[in-house]
């Protein structure tokens, strides 16, 4: 029997089987509810999102009518609102969006305690996590590939033709390696057109984005192969080799996040955001107990060009109590600084331990693709903070100027704007420990081969 025969009739043998069609149809089922899934989960934000410029006017115009008298006052109540736009490959892969907030108001008073206000999650919902495209490749796809391939030599040992195919005029290793191919083939078209599918269905762009899916997909997917190689390659049981591969599948998808996440919790608490809020409170609340010249004094030198305008020691003023906002914010800076630290230091170790996990590598880097990873929430926060500044410097003039809420046009305020669509798209670069491990298994899978079958 020559290569080619043996080529069609292994296809035929494999794609002919009930049971892998029915894997195959019920794999690409999940895919299909992955997309739906992620695409809702968008589309119910997006909904809360078009609403966002109604209810703001809406607000506006209450505030204004109220203090229409007093400017101050209405300043301390108006909340504009800041919304992080998602990139069109959001609904891909979920990440942490659902969990950080995506819409924040900040007014005129101290910053940081508006940035982390956000709705309460569904515990429940947070527990099962979600269900996207993403999860599907991560969680999913390895399982297809050990029903596939755990039994591929073992198998042929059990059923006493082993002993056949040695005999046949094509090597044994040349079977069991046309047969790994023509699985990997099968589960690489099925992941490929899943992506694809999904850009269609969620209007995703055909950028780099595209590929660099494609190729985290091909990576991922090669390592689970090289791995269910090598273990068969043990030449042990079809039993051992499926209960291996599940153990394996637990340790990396389950237990191995688990104890990572535990890990970095334990070794770097964020006891710093406690710290944050202590700080700024005391640094606002503390100039209520001080002589105003103080505080003013302090915020001169930020902008000394309002040293002119006189603040009033007798009698309460907005110009004193939104300088004082700003010292709480201002003496909080270092407690800041280090929250924001420890939080990029948590995300540096997840990294770097992620090398050593291609299931966290590889849900990393489908949540940095879709820019909804840590990363993405603090760039959001970085334009929210530059933002709330323009906003301060756009009021400050009318405050010191004591001008009425009319004098101002509220048709030319700052404006925020973040999308992660206009941010750059990179590969992420911890893929490629990913792609050391396949090469790893792959090579000790090909060695173990060639001495059974010499």
């Amino acid at each position: 029997m020559d290569l080619a025969t043996f080529l069609k009739l292994e296809l035929k043998n494999f794609l002919g089987r009930k049971a892998v069609l029915a894997t195959v149809v019920c794999l690409l089922l999940a895919g299909v509810y992955g997309m739906f899934y992620g695409k809702n989960v968008l589309n119910n934000q997006a909904e809360i999102i078009t609403q966002v410029p109604k209810f703001q006017a809406e607000h506006f115009d209450k505030q204004l009518e109220l203090n229409k008298d007093d400017l101050g006052n209405a300043l301390y109540y108006l909340q504009h609102s800041t919304i992080h736009e998602p990139s069109s490959w959001a609904a891909f892969s979920i990440g942490q969006r659902d969990v950080n907030p995506f819409i924040v108001k900040v007014s005129m008073l101290t910053l940081e305690g508006q940035l982390y206000d956000s709705e309460m999650s569904n515990p429940k919902n947070l527990l099962y996590g979600n269900f996207d495209l993403a999860f599907v490749f991560v969680f999913l796809f390895p399982l297809l590939i050990i029903a596939f391939c755990h039994n591929l030599i073992s198998a042929e040992q059990e059923s006493g033709v082993w002993n056949l195919l040695r005999s046949q005029p094509v090597s044994v290793r040349k079977i069991i390696g046309w047969r790994l191919l023509i699985r990997f083939v099968t589960v690489l078209l099925m992941s490929f057109g899943l992506i694809a599918a999904s850009c269609f269905y969620h209007a995703s762009a055909f950028d780099i984005r595209f590929s660099y899916a494609l190729l985290i997909a091909l990576v991922y997917l090669g390592f689970w192969f090289a791995l269910t190689a090598f273990v068969i390659s043990l030449e042990k049981s079809s039993i051992f080799n499926a209960l291996s591969l599940l153990g394996v599948w637990i340790f990396l998808t389950i237990l191995a996040p688990a104890l990572l996440n535990l890990a970095i919790s334990t070794a770097l608490p964020v006891s710093e955001s406690f710290e944050l809020t202590i700080k700024q409170r005391e640094g606002y609340h503390q100039k209520w107990d001080k002589p105003k010249a103080v505080t003013m004094q302090l915020f001169y030198e930020k902008y000394p060009q309002y040293r002119d305008f006189p603040i009033p020691e007798d009698k309460f003023s907005w110009g004193w109590y939104y300088a004082a906002q700003y010292m709480g914010d201002l003496e909080s800076s270092d407690a800041t600084a280090n929250y924001l630290k420890k939080l990029e230091l948590r995300d540096s170790w997840t990294n770097q331990a992620a090398l050593l996990l291609p299931t966290v590598n590889t849900q990393m880097s489908f949540n940095r693709l879709s820019q909804n990873d840590l990363q993405g929430h603090l760039d959001y926060l970085a334009s929210v903070r530059q933002f709330h500044t323009k906003l301060r410097e756009h009021f400050y003039p009318f405050i010191f100027h004591n001008a009425k809420t009319e004098e101002v046009d509220w048709k030319k305020l700052p404006q925020h704007e973040f999308k992660d669509e206009k941010q750059k798209a990179k590969l992420p670069q911890t893929v490629f420990g990913v792609l050391a491990f396949a090469f790893l298994f792959g090579f000790a899978a090909w060695r173990n081969l060639r001495n059974l079958l010499s």
